[in-house]
C-alpha cells in the first residue's frame, strides 16, 4: 500500500536541506560583501 502511495519526493526532501544551507550560505557571502563595501563608503576608504 506505501508502495504506491509514494509520490518521489523522498530524495528531493533530502536534497532540499543541502539546498537551504547552500542558499543561506550564498546569501550571507552576498550580504557581507554589501556590508563591507557600504562601510568602506561611509569611512572615506
Amino acid at each position: 500500500m506505501k508502495d504506491c502511495c509514494k509520490t518521489g519526493n523522498e530524495k528531493e526532501q533530502k536534497k532540499g536541506g543541502f539546498r537551504k544551507w547552500f542558499n543561506y550560505i550564498i546569501y550571507g557571502i552576498i550580504a557581507i560583501i554589501i556590508m563591507g563595501a557600504l562601510w568602506l563608503q561611509l569611512t572615506g576608504n
